[in-house]
């Protein structure tokens, strides 16, 4: 029997699986610290991404809102394993439970990162907020250490520059 071939869409949900998987799994491990519970979770909120691919079309919005959906994913799994009595899901819950839920420079920093490709968000994401080593994201994207660096400058300065923080 003959594969069917793939539909553009199909074609599209693979390659952001290939460049955001990794930090879809990065988020998912950072959570729920254990590497098998989070390979599982990131299958399941890509799963989760392909009923609502509309949203994906957007670029501006769509690290951020994947982001989201494997946050939001992984904190109902530790509340799930608290309530059967998990006692290690207990202490990741209240770590992320006490962040803010909204503030002005999330907004902004939404902006400043819709205005680079998705690879530069994850660079940025990965580094900047997760605290990765550029080794780590080099790794987990599939592309060198050098790479990590000249993308993180670079959107380190143009950063600054849109948020008029620039060098005179």
């Amino acid at each position: 029997m003959l594969a069917e071939p793939a539909s553009p869409e199909r074609e599209r949900i693979a390659s952001l699986y290939r460049e955001l998987g990794p930090a879809v799994y990065r988020r998912c491990l950072r959570l729920l610290k254990d590497r098998e519970a989070a390979r599982d979770a990131t299958q399941e909120v890509f799963v989760k991404l392909l009923r609502d691919i509309d949203r994906l079309a957007q670029r501006e919005t769509a690290l951020p809102w994947i982001y989201r959906v494997a946050t939001n994913h992984c904190l109902n799994l530790l509340r799930d394993a608290r309530r059967h009595g998990a006692d290690s899901a207990e202490d990741s819950l209240e770590v992320v439970a006490d962040a803010p839920p909204s503030f002005p420079e999330r907004r902004l920093a939404r902006e400043v990162l819709s205005r680079f490709d998705l690879q530069t968000q994850a660079i940025a994401v990965g580094v900047l907020v997760d605290g990765m080593e550029h080794e780590e994201v080099a790794g987990a994207l599939g592309i060198s250490r050098k790479t990590v660096h000249r993308k993180l400058s670079r959107f380190l300065e143009r950063a600054r520059d849109l948020i008029g923080g620039g060098k005179p």
